[in-house]
């Protein structure tokens, strides 16, 4: 292999390096978003419970509605974030698919590159061995 294409093997690997380092950014993001969903979720859930308890005095009509309101308002905000969820999750698993392979491409083109690099002062060295060598004369 030439100089150049050792070079150019060591930046196609610089570059997945990078990519792997924005990927692995968003999937922190990811996880994050999710880990705030759930427990988003779960403080829905509680709230949820705490309101569906009865309560130990009879109720006014305001009241009632008041409380009709307000867990129907639970349900949809936990719906709606158990969908945001499944989403996050769908995300995150197409986000983790595609830093294993740009993990396994940056991986395939680092070795690539280091072969290069070998051949090239294997190269380098046999030429040096051949021009210091005695020439025989006859």
């Amino acid at each position: 292999m030439s100089a150049r294409q050792h070079r150019l093997l060591t930046l196609m690997a610089r570059q997945e390096n990078r990519e792997l380092g924005h990927l692995s950014m968003q999937l922190g993001h990811l996880r994050r978003q999710e880990m705030q969903q759930f427990d988003m979720a779960d403080r829905l859930g509680q709230m949820l419970d705490q309101s569906a308890q009865a309560p130990a005095e009879p109720m006014t009509p305001g009241q009632l509605s008041t409380a009709h309101f307000m867990g129907r308002t639970l349900v949809q905000q936990l719906e709606a974030t158990r969908s945001q969820m499944a989403r996050t999750r769908q995300e995150r698993a197409a986000v983790e698919q595609d830093f294993s392979q740009h993990q396994r491409r940056q991986q395939i083109l680092q070795e690539r590159a280091d072969l290069s690099r070998r051949a090239l002062h294997a190269a380098r060295a046999e030429a040096e061995d051949n021009a210091t060598l005695p020439r025989r004369t006859r």
